[in-house]
């Protein structure tokens, strides 16, 4: 009975914990109409104005990055099931026209291949020697 009435007293807790938090700071408009926005007074020594926003707790950003990269696989699974799909129709339609199909690239079919560029290599101007210039003369 105790575990359930502490799983219940948790579960009730666990959304007050993951709300947003109101938070309040002071703007300052200045410029014409207001419309130019500082944290820092105006040269003309406007009064500031209270601006509330929310600022998200660590649980809801938690879970929009987790969202993000659900989301993110969910692309690329989709993305290679399209390639697969297109490669499989050309391979198709090539057979029923009669064509020699190419080769398919040998690339696993799980994820896509990623491919990193090494930077130029510097190399330094080539300086002509002293010594090699005072013994031709």
């Amino acid at each position: 009975m105790k575990p359930l009435l502490l799983v219940l007293i948790l579960c009730a807790a666990l959304p007050a914990l993951a709300q947003t938090q109101v938070r309040r700071t002071q703007v300052y408009r200045c410029g014409p109409d207001g419309r130019d926005l500082r944290d820092s007074p105006c040269p003309g020594g406007t009064v500031a104005n209270s601006v509330d926003y929310d600022e998200p707790s660590t649980a809801d950003s938690r879970a929009a990055r987790d969202r993000h990269l659900a989301d993110s696989k969910r692309a690329a699974a989709l993305a290679s099931a399209r390639r697969a799909s297109e490669a499989e129709g050309r391979h198709t339609r090539a057979t029923h026209i009669g064509l020699q199909p190419a080769a398919a690239p040998a690339q696993p079919a799980s994820a896509p291949q990623v491919t990193y560029l090494k930077p130029p290599k510097t190399t330094k101007p080539h300086k002509p020697s002293t010594s090699a210039n005072n013994g031709s003369r």
